[in-house]
């Protein structure tokens, strides 16, 4: 059985660099980190399986690539059906690790949460929280769009809300952003829900056009067709999602200061169906999309995005 799997896994992966049969512990070249470096094989040998117990991880990029958990998982990424459906023949228990279901999280508003839309001059704190997005460029088609609100009462009081929904329509993720001018508070807040495993705003996307990668929800709502990354690495999921979805081009928009981050993005996406379809566009120092929708308006958005362009070789050292 042993050099059953093997034979599946060197299939998609390349030959093995050390193989343990007591332990059933085998390693490979890991592919993410591979693709990363622009080469096919990296020599490293750091992505480890354990086909025992149907596990995987990278130890190089587990944690920024999201490389372990089940051998399912890998091959859902890497190998062909043939090789998915080969493996469970023999191992039929590896299906039983994608079984074991974390405690599902109930997203709801946060207590008090208003629809700035549907509110009035006379609402308690209204207007300070329209003077907040006016002074950011964010007018009343933005806010209508995205269901922006605020709040006045309980853990969340005196912050804007920016609800995400998925798939599906049903509420899954929101950012709180204080608001008032005194800075004693943390800035954001966010519900207990794990943002690595939402896609913000999925039931937003056109996945036949240009999607825009994103760093923060603030750049997402002044960035046509975009998903925030809720920071400056890809979750595995969305990676997955792009890869199964995305028909267009992908552009990584992140901010100024985060080129190096990009570059990294630019690598993990660039192979497969996306290869060639991945291009990097990069503010001027100190901007991200939301301070250039602030100080230019949809036009500044416009002239940015239109300096979009590919990633050669060179640039990738």
């Amino acid at each position: 059985m042993s050099f059953l799997l093997i034979n599946i896994l060197s299939s998609f992966l390349g030959d093995y660099r050390k193989l343990n049969e007591d332990s059933q512990q085998i390693s490979f070249d890991c592919p993410m980190c591979s693709a990363e470096k622009g080469v096919e094989y990296d020599g490293k040998g750091n992505l480890e399986i354990n086909y025992q117990n149907n596990v995987f991880k990278c130890w190089s990029c587990y944690d920024t690539n999201y490389m372990s958990g089940s051998v399912l998982k890998l091959l859902k990424k890497f190998a062909t059906d043939k090789n998915r459906r080969d493996y469970l023949l023999i191992k039929p228990d590896a299906n039983s690790i994608l079984g074991r279901e974390k405690e599902e999280i109930i997203v709801t508003l946060p207590e008090g949460y208003q629809k700035l839309s549907e509110c009035t001059g006379d609402e308690h704190r209204y207007s300070f929280a329209m003077r907040y997005l006016t002074k950011r460029g964010i007018g009343p088609g933005i806010i209508k769009d995205f269901n922006i609100g605020f709040t006045t009462i309980g853990s969340f009081y005196n912050r804007i809300i920016i609800p995400s929904y998925g798939f599906d329509g049903e509420l899954n993720y929101f950012i709180a952003r204080w608001f008032p001018k005194e800075y004693n508070k943390l800035k954001y807040i966010n519900p207990k829900a794990e943002k690595q495993e939402i896609i913000f705003n999925a039931n937003k996307v056109n996945w036949d056009a240009t999607i825009y990668l994103v760093e923060g929800v603030f750049d997402h709502i002044v960035t046509y067709n975009s998903i925030p990354l809720l920071g400056k690495v890809i979750s595995m999921g969305l990676l997955e999602i792009l890869h199964d979805r995305a028909q267009g081009l992908i552009v990584i928009l992140l901010d100024s200061d985060a080129y190096e981050d990009a570059k990294k993005l630019y690598n993990q996406l660039n192979f497969g169906d996306l290869r060639n379809r991945i291009r990097i566009c990069i503010p001027q120092v100190n901007q991200d999309p939301s301070s250039i929708y602030e100080n230019f308006g949809a036009q500044g958005m416009v002239n940015l995005l239109r300096t979009s362009h590919k990633l050669n070789q060179m640039d990738l050292i």
